[in-house]
């Protein structure tokens, strides 16, 4: 097969295009960039990472930054150069750093200047050969600045030679509620046909827009809009910091097309007084991912006449698997699967197996199991993990789905998180959906603790809206309409707060830490 770059050349191959269309809007610095600008960028990028950095094929290049211009530049800067960016999340501790540092051995490590402090604390304790700060204004530093990179002299068009399609691009880490993120690698392969699973099934096109508002040092980040948009000329539009109420205002203002994002983010956005007269007209649709949608959550968007639908993905397996197609359903069809994360997607093969492998009937639960040219090659030097996750090309989930007469995918579960009660089993997804029917609920958890007749039942932690009461009793009297007596849970706590990671994903592992005791 002809080398044609691969990555580090779909930056030109745009240009090439429609290279004075708009592709990237950076909002904190209000500067609008064009398919030719990336290209320029990333050459400069590149050539000045080969010339005077020593960056070669299979290098690693690490940032601890938000979102911001510079990992879109070095996105196609490493693809020209067959180098592996990895952008790790900036929320992350030093300890937590230092140890990913050295299992990942990056030789550069481009830095936002806000992170200096935790940088300084594993500096010296890496074998990383040079820093890169990214900041906003010019002015002294020991580092060397990102600005003056930009400024090299040579941006000639640059690319790998030997480069080959399953050649690593990214190491994108997983969710992390488990202990220290283990690193997806992800190559060429995997990105080009993840952005055409996208294209194919949402049918995106030049004319698409999107406020990205999930963090690129996330699957999400990466593979859910922003990438699918630069491979079809659309528009991204990037800040720095998550706010619900400027997420309104770029909406309306930039007519965006395009919204995906995680429960917790559109409960944020939907809670705002301002959220009832916004002008959210210009979206096709809305969709949630990375964790459970309350429905009274969807029914504010659908109120206001706009698609709402869910999606599933993981890191390992796209994370472009799952989704309803909006721009063929019905809205009467939404609503009644609105459970649903739709059916699989363009490219992607899925089957729902036993625990002897075989594939279950409509309506039964089952592992639900990823294959397709949109799978990840395994975790960074990790063999042990990626044997249990990836088997015969087949990516093991440890999530429980069913599958309905219709071909519509439902998650259950965990199947980690899955416990038994009186021989029964329950899936903590169910009676949460069940609880937040609830007027009074804000956000709740159910994982299972022992007990000595039933052997596991269900625990709730719940979470009340502003002003809101209501008590045990009353929830279960509630339940007990909706749900068999042996998933209705025998505990149920009152928090303020339920602990979330960046995405907006329960962390169920540190909520039973912290609440995991039989008691209420």
């Amino acid at each position: 097969m002809i080398n044609n770059g691969w990555i580090g050349n779909y930056s030109y191959f745009r240009a090439r295009i429609n290279g004075s269309s708009e592709a990237v809007y950076d909002l904190d610095n209000n500067v609008h960039y064009t398919y030719k600008d990336l290209e320029d960028r990333a050459n400069r990028l590149a050539n000045y990472m080969k010339e005077k950095l020593g960056i070669v094929k299979g290098d690693r290049v690490a940032f601890i930054s938000r979102n911001g211009i510079e990992l879109i530049d070095a996105y196609y800067a490493t693809g020209k150069l067959g180098a592996v960016l990895i952008p790790y999340n900036a929320r992350l501790s030093a300890a937590e750093f230092e140890k990913l540092l050295n299992s990942e051995t990056p030789k550069i490590l481009f830095y936002e200047e806000i992170f200096k402090n935790t940088v300084e604390e594993f500096k010296g304790k890496t074998n990383i050969e040079k820093y890169v700060v990214l900041k906003d204004t010019p002015g002294e530093s020991e580092e060397l600045d990102y600005m003056k990179i930009m400024s090299y002299e040579n941006n000639n068009m640059i690319y790998c030679s030997d480069l080959v399609l399953d050649d690593i691009h990214l190491i994108i880490h997983t969710g992390g509620t488990t202990g220290l993120p283990k690193g997806g690698m992800i190559s060429h392969h995997s990105l080009i046909f993840n952005a055409m699973n996208e294209i194919c099934t949402w049918g995106l096109n030049y004319e698409d827009s999107a406020f990205i508002i999930l963090p690129l040092y996330h699957t999400g980040g990466w593979n859910l809009l922003t990438l699918p948009l630069l491979h079809c000329g659309g528009r991204i539009i990037i800040n720095k910091q998550f706010d619900p109420r400027l997420t309104l205002e770029v909406i309306e203002k930039e007519k965006t097309t395009l919204l995906f994002g995680a429960a917790t983010i559109f409960r944020m956005m939907s809670d705002l007084p301002e959220f009832e007269n916004a002008d959210l007209s210009s979206l096709k649709w809305v969709m949630a991912g990375a964790a459970p949608t309350p429905i009274n959550i969807m029914e504010r968007f659908w109120n206001k006449k706009i698609k709402f639908v869910l999606g599933y993905g993981m890191t390992e397996a796209g994370p472009n698997n799952l989704s309803s197609t909006p721009q063929f359903m019905a809205d009467e069809t939404i609503k009644s699967k609105y459970a649903s994360v739709g059916k699989p997607m363009y490219m992607t093969m899925t089957k729902v197996v036993d625990d002897k492998g075989n594939e279950v009937g409509a309506n039964e639960v089952g592992e639900l199991l990823w294959s397709g040219p949109q799978i990840f090659s395994g975790y960074w030097n990790n063999e042990k993990e990626t044997k249990k996750t990836l088997d015969g090309g087949w990516v093991y989930t440890g999530d429980m789905a069913t599958v309905d007469e219709d071909g519509y995918y439902y998650i259950v579960g965990r199947k980690k998180n899955m416990f038994i009660s009186g021989g029964e089993n329950v899936f903590p997804p169910e009676v949460e959906s069940a609880i937040y029917e609830i007027p009074q609920v804000q956000e709740v958890c159910v994982f299972g603790v022992p007990d000595e007749k039933w052997g596991e039942v269900g625990k709730a932690v719940v979470s009340l809206k502003s002003n809101a009461s209501i008590t045990k009793g009353e929830i279960q009297s509630i339940l007990r309409n909706k749900l068999a007596g042996y998933k209705i849970p025998k505990y149920i706590q009152f928090v303020d707060d339920i602990p979330k990671n960046n995405v907006g994903k329960i962390v169920v592992s540190k909520i039973t830490e912290l609440y995991g005791k039989c008691d209420d």
